[in-house]
């Protein structure tokens, strides 16, 4: 039951969509009627700038490591895997909110914060193989997708059972938001998003 009362206690947290706040308040506008109607870090960064996208991004990876901190005190005999039921609360809260009718957005933010944090070695690997990969095809959605698949490869070898499960589901539910996106990408229509190029017109 512990394990479930983790994952409620995420939903919570990640029903807090940030993204939405600033939209609000910026523009008097929620983040589905500017940009691409994403209520996430892109969207946002793009259409408001870069210092809000910043912003956002902040506070989504602030609410799933509050959201973690509050049940390892909770529940401290789940160990590390309150990590991933947690993190899976939160993915589910900031991916499909109750108030929002269930549209929220895609958790690229959580799935860093939470690779990261339950295995650091395994889970930049895993950044590194999705970051290569988004420099090379420049499709945000894979690069999104690629850092759950490669840390839940990785965790074929080196994660218990229970945790590698947990990465799987999260996995599933990345594909699932991105579904869109890769159809798009299969059709030849998607967007790309040059990293480098944007790197260096700041610099």
């Amino acid at each position: 039951m512990t394990q479930l009362y983790s994952i409620l206690i995420g939903y919570a947290f990640g029903n807090l969509i940030s993204a939405y706040l600033i939209s609000r308040l910026k523009t008097g506008k929620s983040p589905a009627e500017i940009g691409s109607g994403n209520p996430g870090t892109a969207n946002i960064g793009a259409q408001l700038g870069k210092s809000y996208g910043i912003l956002v991004l902040a506070l989504d990876l602030l609410k799933t490591i509050l959201a973690i901190i509050l049940c390892h005190y909770l529940f401290p005999e789940l160990g590390r895997l309150v990590i991933l039921t947690t993190g899976l609360g939160v993915t589910l809260g900031h991916n499909f909110p109750f108030w929002l009718k269930f549209k929220g957005g895609k958790g690229v933010a959580v799935a860093v914060i939470l690779v990261l944090l339950y295995n650091p070695l395994w889970g930049l690997v895993a950044l590194l193989i999705a970051l290569a990969l988004l420099l090379w095809c420049q499709y945000l959605a894979l690069g999104g997708i690629m850092i759950l698949l490669a840390d839940t490869i990785l965790g074929i070898f080196f994660y218990p059972l229970e945790a590698w499960l947990i990465l799987f589901v999260l996995l599933l539910i990345m594909v699932i938001r991105f579904y869109k996106d890769l159809k798009d990408i299969k059709n030849g229509t998607a967007k790309k998003v040059d990293l480098l190029k944007r790197f260096k017109n700041r610099a």
